[in-house]
């Protein structure tokens, strides 16, 4: 695995779609993420916005499989290779933004022609569900010691001719690994959906690392 950190200039870091599109540009191999489902590794890559505002770059963590290569229109600041190995019993600090959600039946389906599926998600709001929501998301893997949460100003984006809104939740606490290899895999291949938004990538560190 690969972590890489990198600059992405306003003008394009501000259209969330155009975002994930051009860090695309570190893996030209790769036209764009190939599972099927969530059981499937992930091919991609995973990121998170790091530092953004008006009028400036937007600095992002990507972490892929493959290392990145130079691209136009990136500036790629420093990329260095790791291998998650944690064991049973370890306590960690984790760090994640995600977009905790659940499915309802969409009472609206008749009114959106070409609409296939019969559900529609909505946004996780009390800390309670949202707390809970992370602890399914990891099930086996950890358990959850110590949790914050920070929310973030809603995304609004447009999806064809549907309006869409994307609401995000920092998580940053500790967890005590039960099953390493469960936990390695939520680390490759990400916790919930929004992952073309910057959601999904779940740190870890050891608690003694300086």
């Amino acid at each position: 695995m690969h972590l890489t950190r990198a600059d992405i200039p306003w003008p394009v870091a501000g259209n969330p779609y155009q975002l994930h599109r051009r860090i695309w540009r570190f893996f030209p191999s790769k036209s764009s993420e190939a599972r099927r489902d969530a059981t499937e590794l992930r091919t991609g890559f995973l990121f998170r916005v790091e530092n953004q505002g008006p009028g400036r770059p937007t600095r992002v963590l990507v972490q892929s499989r493959t290392a990145p290569r130079s691209a136009n229109g990136i500036t790629l600041i420093a990329t260095r290779r790791f291998d998650p190995r944690p064991g049973a019993g370890q306590k960690l600090a984790f760090l994640l933004t995600a977009n905790p959600i659940k499915n309802i039946r969409d009472q609206q389906l008749a009114q959106k022609p070409g609409k296939r599926r019969d559900s529609c998600r909505v946004p996780l709001i009390r800390e309670e569900e949202q707390r809970d929501w992370l602890a399914r998301k990891l099930g086996d893997a950890a358990t959850i010691e110590t949790v914050s949460l920070l929310p973030h100003q809603p995304t609004f984006f447009r999806r064809g001719n549907r309006a869409g809104k994307l609401v995000t939740i920092t998580f940053e606490g500790t967890l005590q690994v039960q099953d390493p290899a469960a936990l390695v895999h939520r680390l490759e291949n990400g916790i919930g959906p929004g992952k073309a938004f910057g959601c999904g990538l779940l740190l870890v560190r050891r608690l003694d690392a300086v």
